[in-house]
């Protein structure tokens, strides 16, 4: 029965294979973290198959992790026979955003008290505004949630999300290319450009959040006992069109654009990660099939991504008020030193997130003793 164009079709149950993509990504982030924090770079022989492999998993983390956070926000979208979605809803988007966007930037607050900020330096100010992928994640949420206020059902939604992803991809080469910090503040150029150091600017990051809107909507709109395979297939094949259009852009004459970063924002590169990624939500959808007890067991971990990501970032690097890893030197160890580092970061992130999940799960009381002392801690130490 066709769905009609005004009505959104509701889950009746969680699906549970975007939580568990999201998941393998924050692993598959934790491991690479660990890695690039401890290991010498003189150990990384980029020239050995293992390390080209290891390099090309590292390419595909971030927007595996960006496609299914886009994918996520669809499903949690509820609209009324109109098309419009409650205030509610809106205000708590905004607030997740918001949240996302405080966390990231106050992870590398660029002092130890908020008093002290007048000694920060400008290269202290620069490293702060740089964009990483919570930045990014927050920002992109935000215009996601723009995007949903002006349309009036998900087909739509999708629709111009799928076409503002493939065009700041197309764009990235030509948007990232002029001077911003000379036209824009810091922070907002920072969004823009590599040159200040950002990891992950909205050009062309964002892209994939929008793109995933695309299998969010498959999932959505799929029957019931037909979302595995719907969410499966259109994977697989926009997969496939996404490593077919690198393959062609490769064959793009190379003075067409200007000078650019050929692997951050180059159009075979851009288009490769793209596919790979889709690939990897493909057979992790397989995966689900075959298996669905094992992912379902797991998928509740996905559900705790932001938390694992914060506590694994501060357990390697540190933050403003706590050192990194047991003071272990950065860059200093061998490859097999890294990957043994591997199993006690990831062992530890985990025991502490379940553990402060089971304070604030005990009861509600325990919860708001939780958040209010999470509170006063971090206002003690901006402030004294």
């Amino acid at each position: 029965m066709p769905i009609p164009a005004h009505a959104e079709p509701v889950p009746r149950s969680r699906i549970h294979v975007l939580d568990f993509a999201r998941l393998v990504a924050i692993l598959l982030m934790l491991q690479g973290h660990t890695m690039e924090a401890f290991v010498a770079p003189a150990a990384m022989d980029w020239n050995t198959p293992h390390w080209q492999i290891w390099g090309e998993i590292r390419g595909l983390t971030a927007p595996l992790f960006l496609l299914v956070s886009g994918a996520a926000t669809v499903l949690a979208t509820r609209r009324n026979p109109e098309g419009r979605i409650p205030l509610r809803q809106y205000l708590h988007r905004v607030r997740t955003a918001l949240l996302v966007l405080a966390i990231g930037y106050l992870m590398v607050f660029p002092a130890a008290r908020i008093a002290d900020l007048r000694w920060v330096s400008a290269e202290g100010w620069r490293t702060f505004l740089q964009v990483n992928i919570l930045q990014l994640n927050g920002v992109t949420l935000l215009l996601l949630t723009g995007l949903m206020a002006l349309t009036r059902s998900a087909r739509a939604h999708a629709a111009w999300s799928l076409a503002l992803g493939l065009l700041i991809l197309l764009a990235a080469p030509l948007a990232t290319r002029p001077d911003w910090f000379s036209r824009l503040p810091e922070g907002a150029a920072a969004y823009l450009s590599f040159a200040h150091g950002s990891l992950f600017p909205l050009f062309p990051g964002s892209a994939f959040m929008f793109l995933g809107v695309g299998l969010g909507t498959v999932l959505l709109e799929a029957p019931e006992g037909q979302r595995l395979r719907w969410f499966r297939l259109a994977a697989l094949g926009a997969g496939l069109a996404a490593l077919a259009l690198s393959l062609a852009a490769g064959a793009v004459p190379a003075n067409l654009l200007p000078a650019h970063d050929a692997y951050k924002v180059g159009w075979p590169s851009l288009f490769h990660r793209l596919g790979f990624s889709l690939l990897v939500l493909g057979a992790l959808a397989a995966l689900a099939e075959a298996w669905p007890r094992f992912v379902q067991s797991l998928a509740p971990f996905g559900r705790k991504s932001l938390a694992i990501y914060v506590v694994h970032i501060a357990l390697i690097y540190g933050t403003p008020w706590t050192p990194g890893l047991m003071g272990q030197p950065l860059h200093a160890l061998t490859a097999a030193q890294g990957i043994g580092l591997i199993p006690l970061v990831a062992a530890t992130t985990f025991g502490l997130v379940l553990l402060w999940d089971r304070i604030r799960n005990h009861s509600e009381s325990a919860r708001t003793f939780a958040h209010l002392t999470t509170t006063f801690v971090l206002a003690y130490v901006l402030l004294f």
